[in-house]
């Protein structure tokens, strides 16, 4: 294998990279944080049997009578995600230097101060699904 090879293998290999999702405002978000419902094991099968159905796939009862546990499955498998989301998973996520703000009061011999700052090193957030 030679270098221009090499060189084309990883190009391929980058140009299949997806395309990060644009940002959005950060106070459109949180704002419309606010308003989503949260997860839903119940309502997330109600969607996922609507589209077996419309994919052709039965959810009734077979056509020997015999039960169909298609939807079943699907129960037993979003709750097993929602549960792990909700317990296990840990969402850790890295802020930019000087994207963060901060302020500060305090008191010194001449009186009060107030101390406005930014981060000068990447920072850590964790987070938790609810």
């Amino acid at each position: 294998m030679g270098i221009a090879q090499i060189c084309q293998t990883i190009s391929n290999y980058f140009s299949r990279v997806r395309t990060p999702f644009p940002q959005i405002s950060r106070i459109l978000l949180v704002c419309s944080m606010i308003r989503r419902p949260g997860l839903s094991v119940i309502q997330s099968v109600a969607n996922i049997t609507k589209d077996l159905n419309k994919l052709g796939i039965p959810t009734g009862p077979m056509p020997d009578g015999s039960t169909n546990l298609t939807v079943a499955f699907a129960f037993a498998s979003t709750k097993e995600t929602y549960r792990a989301i909700k317990k296990d998973m840990s969402i850790q996520v890295g802020i930019q230097p000087g994207t963060m703000a901060s302020v500060g009061v305090g008191a010194n011999a001449g009186g009060p101060i107030t101390i406005i700052s930014n981060n000068t090193t990447p920072a850590m957030g964790f987070g938790a699904a609810n």
